[in-house]
């Protein structure tokens, strides 16, 4: 215990997070943690039925909103404080998914009013479990402010159905969410409020899910810490809101016939409205039978 108190506060970044150019472009992002207060709020544009283009996007310079958090006591070794592990987490013994780790940020867009469309649009669709969670870059995105933390969602592919190829693995990359301010650091170091175990907790090693991605092009913000290695028989995606679906364990077990089981990562799955073709599949099976009934099959 050194005495003193240290206060802690919680950024909410406004993220601008690049994506290859498939005929979109980045949107603004902004936290959307219970914790935090959004300065200005982000309006998400429904598709209609017919919707067949991706994300329409605004990009908008980043903006930081400082918010208060709860004082934390004058322990130095403070759990909030610690250094993240940069441990790849692979043990799968929890149950209970949580997606709201990864509703963090809200972004401005049309949906695409069903996972086929998607898919047309997106150059790698693959259906694959959950293999665990290892630490991503951080980014130099705001002058002078905190780091902007990613992490990396690693997918064993168990059904290619488009753009994989004979990769393995597919990695995901994903915006980590808020950091601690700490005034005994640099911005530059401050931590990142979620750990790896907070990420594999909420959605464990295990869980079935569909990607839809393209390809990570190189980042336009400096890259001040490398994350952990992408092994060459992987490849690193970013995918679009509506582009991560997971099948719920916990719903399967206790669901009656024709009850939902998937659940959407990044956005809800009847974000595009009650027309929307994403809610008609019932389970994993039957999203991985509508899209190779569409044709996206390797």
């Amino acid at each position: 215990m050194t005495g003193k108190n240290l206060t802690g506060f919680l950024y909410a970044l406004r993220v601008v997070t690049p994506l290859p150019n498939h005929g979109h472009s980045p949107g603004m992002r902004h936290s959307n943690d219970s914790n935090t207060m959004a300065a200005t709020s982000v309006t998400r544009t429904p598709g209609g039925p017919d919707m067949e283009r991706g994300m329409s996007m605004r990009r908008s310079a980043a903006a930081l909103v400082l918010v208060p958090a709860l004082a934390l006591s004058g322990c130095t070794g403070g759990k909030t404080f610690d250094n993240p592990t940069t441990a790849r987490i692979t043990q799968g013994n929890h149950e209970a998914l949580d997606v709201s780790i990864l509703r963090v940020a809200e972004s401005d867009f049309q949906a695409f009013s069903s996972p086929e469309a998607l898919a047309k649009d997106q150059s790698i669709v693959t259906a694959g479990v959950v293999d665990g969670w290892q630490e991503g870059p951080a980014l130099a995105t705001y002058p002078n402010g905190p780091l902007e933390h990613r992490v990396f969602l690693r997918i064993k592919v168990t059904d290619p159905l488009k753009g994989v190829g004979e990769k393995k693995m597919v990695f995901v990359d994903l915006f980590r969410g808020a950091v601690v301010r700490d005034d005994f650091r640099k911005p530059e170091e401050w931590l990142p409020r979620k750990s790896l175990e907070d990420f594999e907790k909420s959605i464990p090693t295990g869980t079935r899910a569909v990607v839809f991605a393209d390809e990570r092009i190189p980042r336009e913000d400096p890259v001040v810490k490398n994350g952990d290695a992408v092994p060459d028989d992987a490849v690193l995606t970013g995918p679009p809101p509506q582009g991560l679906v997971f099948e719920d364990q916990t719903r399967v077990r206790q669901k009656s016939a024709g009850d939902q089981t998937l659940v959407g990562g990044i956005e809800p799955l009847d974000v595009a409205g009650t027309r929307s073709g994403w809610t008609e599949p019932k389970n994993m099976d039957d999203l991985i039978s509508r899209l190779k009934s569409h044709g996206f099959s390797e």
